[in-house]
């Protein structure tokens, strides 16, 4: 661990071609956001993996989209069990039974191997600066603080990241259209971020060009179509989020894909 312990510098501050990032792994091949998920990502070589951090009861950061569990017929907010509860669950998914991994399951697992976007989801009873802290503490431990970009939509989640570790990228997601900070001008709205992640639709020429003149690399999501994919490809984005790691990086990369490819969903 010594020498990742070493590396401070941030990769996704550095000027680099596209990567291509697994949306939440590769939710085609195995259950999103497990480590099947993560595995299949890294077998077909994506420069990153995206997945969703929550937080439990206990203030561990745990892998899981929802707010809520189903377990049956009731819905448990993740917020609801200690870390020790939520390792118990064996859910049910399309892909077969599948348990929730905590981030450091993830840091554990693949180290220095993948580049990570940790999206970190707000909810009611969410304590940001735990969570920032346990994020910061992780990266350092496992020796992943320049590979990992932390994302949330909560302005003020990625605002305090930043003041708990200067040294972890953020980028701020959002979904609806924003007003970037122009060069030159406090924009007090604005969380200090090194990225932004615009939903496909609004990552627009004119926002990335926005984007650059303001020092903020560009990482849109959820791209599955192959038009869509081809153009980012072109665009003077940093990276594309996709549900189809292997056929973005086969685009990427030049191998022949059917015009048809594969849909969006």
């Amino acid at each position: 661990m010594s020498e990742g312990r070493a590396v401070s510098a941030s990769e996704w501050r550095e000027p680099h071609p596209v990567w291509v990032i697994g949306h939440r792994g590769a939710p085609r091949r195995a259950r999103e956001n497990t480590i099947d998920s993560f595995d299949w990502a890294e077998s077909l070589g994506v420069d990153a993996v995206e997945f969703d951090v929550r937080q439990t009861r206990d203030g561990e950061a745990v892998v899981f989209h929802d707010e809520d569990v189903s377990l049956g017929t009731q819905r448990v907010a993740v917020r609801g069990f200690t870390t020790r509860e939520i390792q118990r669950l064996v859910l049910p998914s399309d892909y077969g039974d599948y348990t929730i991994p905590r981030l450091q399951d993830v840091f554990h697992r693949y180290g220095r191997s993948l580049r990570y976007v940790v999206e970190v989801k707000a909810s009611p009873g969410f304590d940001r600066g735990v969570m920032a802290r346990r994020i910061a503490g992780l990266a350092t431990e496992y020796g992943v603080t320049g590979r990992v970009l932390v994302a949330s939509f909560d302005a003020e989640f990625v605002k305090r990241t930043r003041e708990i570790e200067p040294k972890l990228a953020t980028s701020y997601i959002f979904s609806h259209p924003v007003a970037l900070p122009e060069p030159g001008r406090l924009t007090p709205l604005f969380p200090p971020v090194d990225a932004i992640a615009p939903a496909k639709d609004l990552a627009t020429p004119s926002l990335i060009a926005q984007a650059a003149a303001a020092g903020l690399s560009v990482h849109p999501w959820t791209v599955n179509d192959p038009g869509e994919i081809r153009r980012f490809l072109a665009a003077g984005v940093a990276s594309i989020t996709t549900d189809d790691p292997e056929l973005a990086l086969g685009l990427r990369n030049g191998a022949a894909v059917p015009a048809s490819g594969t849909s969006s969903q």
